[in-house]
């Protein structure tokens, strides 16, 4: 946004990121408790628990039971490698 946005986006953004967003810093809080915290519980969601679980302390967060599915998942990642395969090869 800083680089490539028009003066009218970045003027909306400033305004708004007050209300829905968090800083980097903040953002990466879950992903550093759930390496380094031992009470963390698998197949639980971690992360801001505050406006919608977009900003606020973190805690344990609602998880859809369609992330669990592992029959999804197996396609997605079959599909993700189909279609990522051309860029990228071992």
């Amino acid at each position: 946004m800083k680089d490539t946005a028009s003066t009218f986006n970045k003027i909306v953004w400033s305004i708004l990121s007050r209300i829905i967003a968090q800083s980097a810093e903040k953002g990466s809080w879950p992903e550093v408790m759930c390496a380094t915290e031992e009470k963390v519980e698998p197949y639980k969601l971690y992360g801001p628990t505050k406006r919608s679980e977009m900003v606020g302390p973190v805690g344990e967060c609602p998880l859809h039971e369609c992330a669990l599915n592992q029959e999804a998942a197996a396609n997605l990642w079959t599909l993700s490698e189909q279609k990522t395969s051309r860029y990228w090869s071992p």
